[in-house]
């Protein structure tokens, strides 16, 4: 699929305002949106001294609204529907390099020990290979990461094929009724300096309802009532309202 033209589509998207002082308003009312709607974070941790120990204690606690964007970013509508398009594909794709032995030697054995996290799950992988693990079925949770590339034309590339969390997929479903919410209560009045943003080009996110789902029909298929579904949280994890 070719892209769409840059100076085409530079020519139409939304020219959002760089004013702090007229942002301010968005910024108050973002704020309150997700503190009503589970969209945090714990706060930052800090070092504690003998003179911050009561501060770093109620920090402990303390919750930040997470990052987001007041509005949408836009993207040409050609580049979402390919890659959405895109997808099943590079599930099929990753599926079957994921069950093919020789290349992944040859390929994770090169790493060494350069990258930590890739070797201990590399040779956690050749541990249970001995072992004869059967897996007779496996639930794959992918996200795959793209940025647009603006040449003469504008290109999706993908940046990252994530198969080992399931994290952000909470926050990124309610980050797009943030901004159907912030649409319908302001119409970006002020922040919108030229051009439009209309709910159609807000696509639904249904990336949590159908990971849960996925999950239970992994669930389902493993057969055995009482087993449990383990979810790993490392130490330290500020995004947990996400995770939970």
């Amino acid at each position: 699929m070719e892209g769409i033209a840059t100076s085409e589509f530079l020519a139409h998207r939304p020219q959002y305002s760089q004013d702090t002082n007229e942002l301010q308003q968005y910024v108050e009312l973002a704020v309150d949106w997700e503190a009503t709607h589970g969209l945090l974070f714990r706060a930052p941790a800090t070092e504690t001294t003998a003179a911050t120990e009561t501060t770093a204690a109620w920090q402990q606690t303390a919750l930040v609204p997470a990052p987001i964007t007041l509005a949408p970013s836009p993207i040409p509508r050609s580049s979402f529907d390919l890659v959405v398009s895109l997808q099943p594909t590079l599930n099929t794709l990753f599926d079957r390099i994921s069950r093919d032995h020789d290349f992944l030697v040859s390929t994770l054995q090169s790493l060494g020990t350069s990258d930590e996290f890739t070797t201990r799950v590399f040779h956690m992988y050749l541990k249970q290979r001995l072992e004869g693990a059967n897996k007779p079925c496996v639930v794959g949770i992918h996200r795959s990461d793209y940025l647009i590339n603006a040449g003469a034309e504008l290109q999706p590339k993908q940046v990252e094929f994530n198969t080992i969390a399931a994290s952000f997929a909470s926050l990124s479903a309610v980050v797009g009724e943030f901004h159907r919410f912030m649409l319908e209560r302001t119409g970006y009045e002020q922040l919108v300096r030229a051009g439009r943003i209309a709910r159609e080009q807000i696509p639904p996110n249904e990336s949590l309802t159908s990971i849960g789902d996925g999950i239970a029909a992994g669930f389902k298929l493993y057969g055995q009532d009482e087993a449990v579904v383990v979810m790993v949280v490392q130490p330290g994890e500020r995004n947990v309202y996400d995770q939970r």
